[in-house]
Parts: C-alpha cells; structure tokens; sequence
C-alpha cells in the first residue's frame, strides 16, 4: 500500500512511541498530538489521510475531537484507540463518527489489519465518487445533446438557426466564445454570419485554424492557439481578447463533404479542451449538419418558390405595357404600410405574396378588355370586375404552406371597400382579411400615380391617362377613408409616404413629380 499521512493522538508518550514504530514499519509517515486541542489545531492547518486518535485525554478527549474536525474536514476518517472498554463500547464510538475502533493493547498485524481496510474502503470510495461525477457530467451532457438536437431539428430558418447553434453550442461546451463557419467551395473562403460579439468574418480556405480545418477536414485542437505560427493575433488585439484553448471541428454532411466548421474558444475554467469535449463536440457537429442541411434545403425551395411567384406575377403585369411592375411596386409599397402598422414576420409574409399575386386572375380577362385602350363599357366593366374571383378560383388550386394559407383570401378581396360598395362580393368594415384593406390602398396609389389606358377621375372631373399629380393623389387617398379604405391604414400610409416617394424617386418616380412632396412631408 503507499505510503499515507497519519496524525497519532494520544497523551500517553509511550503510546505514541509505539504507534511510531509499527507505523514505521508498516512504510507510513506521521505525525504527533499529545492531546485533541493540540490535535485540533493540527487538523486546522494540515490535512492527513487518517486519525489514530485515543479517547480519553485532557482539554479535548477523542470523540470531541471528531465532533469539530466533522465542521471543518468531515472526510478524515479517524481509528479510536481505548483500553476502557466497558465505558467506551464499540457502539458509542462508531456513532461518534469513527471509522474503526481498536483495543489496547494491540498488535501491529491488527493495526495493520485496520489501516489496509480503512484505505482500501476510502479508495472505493474516491473511484465511486468519480464516476458519480463522470455519470453526472456524462448525463448533463448526454440531456444537453438531446435538448440541442430537438432545438436544431425544429428550427428551419437559416438566419435563426445561426445564432441558436453557436449560443446552444458555447453552453454545452462550457466555452467563451463559438464560431460557426460555412465554406464556400465557390470562393474558395468560409464565412459566418454569427460569431459572437463580433461582426462577419471571412477567411481564406487554408489560412488560421479554421480555414486550415475546412481545407483539410481535420480537427484542430491546441491549448494554446498564440503558440501556432500560423494564428493571426491581429483579432485578439482588436478586440482585447486573449485566445488560449481552441477546438475547431469540419462539419461534414451525409455525403462526407465538409460544409461548415465549427470552432469552439476557451474553456470558462481556463484548461484546455480534451476527448470528452471531442466526443461531445463531434457528437453535437453530427446534429448541426443535419440542421444546415435542412436549412439550406429549405432556403433552397423557399428561393424557387419565391421564384415561381415573382416570375406569375411579373408576367401577368407583361401582358400590359402599362401595367409592368404594377405588382411589384403594390408589394414594395404594401410592406412599408404593414412594417409602420407594426405586423409580425409572418403577416409580412402573407402579404407580400398576397400582393404579388393579387392580379392573377387577370389571366382570365379578354385581351380585348384587360388592353383597351379608353373606358369600359358596363359590359367590359363588369368583366374586368370578375378578376378578384378568378384570383380566388386560381390560388385556391395552390398548395400554400400552413402558414400562408390565407393568402388567396388577401389577394382576392384587395378590390372590397369598407362602406361595402366594393367588389366582388360586398364586404364592409371587419369582414374585409386586414392584409386586403393594406393591399386596397397600395394598389389604388399606384394605379392614381401610374399611367394607365383608361382615364383618371375624380367626382367632379376627367384628368386623364397619365399619372394623376401626387398632391391630388394623396388628398384622394386622404378622402377615401372610411368609406373606400381603413382609417388605421391610411393613417400608417400617410406616415410612411416619403418611404415610399424615395423607394421609387427616379425609377418609378421622375425627381420633379415626387421632390416637392418628399420636403413638404419631411419638413412637416
């Protein structure tokens, strides 16, 4: 057995001789009490693996002793040595707080009997503790994993899920800093949007540790990232930060190909990062791999279908020469409206594809009456009026995601009114999907200051095919609400007006038709 600490403690200096001895012999090191004050005050300072500690003695006997040691070192396990074993039994002592208990007079194989089974059983003890704390740690582990998977696993967005792998990945590797890179095989660079505290970074493939990571598709992990020649400090001083431990780790989706790097900085107490933190680092990169493929698959489809939208409506709009860009601008115009009205991400989404969309049923309308160049006649009129249900007919065979369902709905009641005098059927006030109310206003902006075939008017006069003068415009708009359009719109409309004027300011827009304007709101 190796050689252990022992403090004896006995008033009896032959006693203490004795146990010096056998003690010696038996290869420990030791040390002397004459009684358990002076015992107390040695426990304070020092720290042994056992107490060979006699019972009665002057000042302070043996089981007080243990009493105080308990408040200041409860794990020093303590053998009571008595020759008073009537006064003292074996119960008494062990429910002191005793290991052990041993007679006098004994022998040094009874001794040694005692000490070899009192270490053997601390030594159990130290191994169990320890993989307690493994499990423990190998368990919080194990449920941050499965938490972080879920998280990742429901997240599609890719802007969201940035920021949700590096905050879930710093925690869980008890790190200061993470950065998530994604390679651009392209480029030949990696780059993130999320490194935290910090703004965007690119690297070169091949240059620092996590370009060197993504080049060779190997783990890169250093105690000390300032020993590398090639790390680039320039950062650091920057920043005033002091890189020290690094792991950096390829990401490499289901066809083994490296698409991302993540690179974890500084272990919050201050060692370095070792194969438990590889393990888990490796096990979380599995999990982050299939979540950016999910993302950028997703980014991927959102593209095409956005695609496919823009691309209906634009040629829609084409088969007018006038019209073109017609619903481009009312989507543009429609998001401002709704951004001042303080809508969510996913009501801005229903309404920019509401309003991309919300001519479509212009595809059913006659060339002969959707191009007629001068008014309708009532016929024509009522035909050009049916395009709001053709609309509906036309997206109802769509397949919208649940969380654009309603936009055939908004697309198709954009013509209604609310005093209910609108078309096609009626609808007045509440009954009018919000989203059409938004579209109301920025479709009839832009046909007042767009050039059209068929003449603009007013209530008392004709002002003909091209864009009516904006300060009429506005006073139309002004004087449509409540009984063409919603209050609250127009009021969020007239605020974001000269947003809307500068969106469009020399494209659209000739300087002189919207300059005026833009200063007499902006100084107003």
């Amino acid at each position: 057995m190796a050689c252990k600490s022992i403090l004896v403690v006995d008033d009896d200096f032959q006693i203490r001789e004795i146990f010096s001895q056998m003690l010696e012999i038996l290869g420990h090191q030791y040390q002397y009490a004459a009684d358990g004050l002076e015992a107390y005050h040695v426990l304070k300072n020092k720290e042994f693996d056992l107490v060979l500690c006699d019972i009665r003695m002057p000042e302070m006997d043996g089981l007080e002793l243990i009493k105080e040691i308990e408040k200041i070192n409860p794990d020093v396990p303590f053998i009571m040595v008595t020759g008073f074993s009537d006064e003292y039994t074996y119960d008494l002592v062990m429910k002191s707080g005793a290991r052990d208990f041993i007679m006098k007079p004994f022998t040094i194989e009874e001794l040694e009997n005692k000490l070899n089974r009192i270490f053997k059983e601390l030594c159990v003890s130290e191994e169990n503790k320890s993989l307690l704390e493994k499990q423990i740690q190998l368990n919080k582990r194990l449920s941050a994993l499965l938490t972080i998977a879920g998280e990742l696993s429901s997240e599609l967005d890719f802007e969201r899920l940035f920021p949700l792998i590096v905050s879930r990945v710093t925690v869980a590797m008890d790190a200061e800093r993470t950065s998530l890179y994604i390679i651009d095989g392209e480029s030949g660079e990696i780059w993130t949007k999320v490194a935290q505290q910090v703004e965007e970074i690119r690297v070169p493939l091949g240059s620092g540790i996590s370009g060197r990571v993504a080049e060779s598709g190997k783990t890169i992990n250093v105690t000390d990232a300032w020993e590398l020649d090639y790390f680039d400090r320039k950062f650091d001083v920057k920043n005033n930060f002091r890189t020290r431990s690094v792991l950096c780790m390829p990401i490499t989706n289901r066809s083994g190909e490296s698409i991302a790097v993540i690179q974890v900085i500084n272990r919050i107490d201050g060692g370095h990062f070792d194969d438990d933190d590889e393990n888990l680092l490796k096990a979380l990169s599995g999990q982050i791999a299939v979540a950016l493929e999910n993302s950028f698959l997703m980014e991927e489809l959102q593209s095409s279908f956005e695609g496919f939208i823009r691309t209906l409506s634009a040629a829609v709009d084409a088969r007018h020469r006038f019209t073109a860009g017609h619903s481009q601008r009312v989507t543009e115009y429609s998001r401002i409206i709704a951004e001042e009205l303080g809508l969510d991400a996913g009501q801005l989404e229903t309404i920019k594809y509401a309003a991309l969309l919300h001519d479509i049923g212009k595809i059913g309308i006659r060339d002969a009456v959707l191009m007629k160049n001068g008014p309708f006649t009532p016929e024509e009129r009522e035909e050009m009026n049916k395009h709001p249900a053709k609309t509906l007919s036309i997206l109802k065979k769509f397949h919208f995601p649940k969380r654009l369902e309603q936009v055939p709905l908004v697309a198709t009641y954009h013509h209604e009114k609310i005093d209910g005098s609108g078309y096609f059927e009626g609808l007045a006030g509440s009954e009018i999907p919000f989203g059409s109310r938004i579209l109301a206003v920025a479709d009839v902006f832009d046909a007042l200051t767009s050039r059209r075939d068929y003449p603009k008017y007013t209530k008392d006069a004709i002002l003909g095919h091209n864009p009516m003068p904006l300060a009429k415009a506005v006073t139309i708009m002004k004087e449509g609400a409540g009984s063409h359009f919603d209050q609250e719109v127009i009021n969020a409309f007239l605020s974001c007006l000269p947003k809307i004027l500068t969106l469009y300011r020399g494209a659209h827009f000739p300087l002189e038709y919207v300059d005026e304007m833009i200063a007499s709101l902006q100084a107003g």
